[in-house]
């Protein structure tokens, strides 16, 4: 577990080159948004194979996709919380290392880039936002949500 100045941890699996795009996108959520401080969450970067069983078993859909994510805001396995602590996960994300890859270049930008652009969108899934099945007002607010994240962070698009 890496925990940052801005008291964001996260567990992360992939390469160690990516591991400075997750920190800073880290921080940046941290400083956006005041519940997210002292949180943690998980990423792994992985496979189209392996984000294909995840996007069938989740989501009924059986190809790969760009990135999950899995809040625990919405976890069917209750854990009740003290007076004393708050839950601490916001949850895990998984990101298809090909996919972002092959986005970035129809895009325009690095695959850092895109890793950062979809990571600020798996966060903004785990703080609450959501895109599919809102309103057009709900769906801008997670894409203002998300540009804060990334601006916060150094990234401009």
């Amino acid at each position: 577990m890496i925990k940052n100045k801005a008291n964001i941890s996260f567990d992360f699996c992939g390469k160690d080159s990516d591991r400075e795009v997750v920190a800073k996108i880290a921080k940046a959520l941290s400083l956006v948004s005041k519940s997210s401080k002292n949180k943690k969450f998980s990423l792994a970067v992985v496979s189209p194979s392996e984000i294909k069983k995840w996007n069938l078993a989740y989501r009924g859909k059986n190809k790969p996709t760009d990135v999950l994510s899995f809040s625990e805001l919405e976890s069917d396995e209750f854990i009740p919380e003290t007076e004393n602590e708050k839950r601490q996960e916001l949850g895990e994300i998984i990101i298809c290392n090909s996919i972002a890859s092959k986005q970035a270049k129809l895009y325009g930008w690095s695959r850092e880039e895109e890793l950062a652009r979809l990571l600020a969108h798996g966060l903004a899934h785990l703080c609450g936002y959501d895109h599919e099945n809102v309103s057009k007002e709900e769906e801008l607010k997670m894409i203002k949500f998300e540009k804060k994240i990334l601006k916060q962070a150094g990234f401009d698009f």
